[in-house]
């Protein structure tokens, strides 16, 4: 960095779902939405249509599916430590 300049912060948005305006500011944290999701049964359902063996291509457009589906703001590293236990237990049926 510049000797002067000043350092960028990023700042999350906050969220703008009408039910989170109306509840508690924990509505929509990263640490809900993935527990949400977590329940959802839509992690299991990707290990299970892929087989337990996907690439970074079908990774992307399950994240993409996540914000689409209104889980955002969450931890996409948190999702894909789900996703791997998941695909031990799917791995542990065969």
């Amino acid at each position: 960095m510049k000797k002067g300049t000043k350092a960028k912060t990023v700042k999350a948005a906050t969220c703008t779902k009408e039910e989170c305006k109306k509840a508690s500011p924990e509505c929509c944290s990263k640490e809900s939405n993935l527990k949400k999701l977590a329940k959802s049964g839509k992690l299991e359902s990707f290990v299970k249509k892929n087989k337990a063996c996907w690439d970074h291509q079908s990774w992307l457009v399950l994240c993409a599916e996540i914000v689409e589906d209104g889980y955002e703001p969450i931890d996409f590293d948190q999702v894909g430590i789900i996703l791997e236990n998941h695909k031990t237990n799917f791995l542990g049926q065969i």
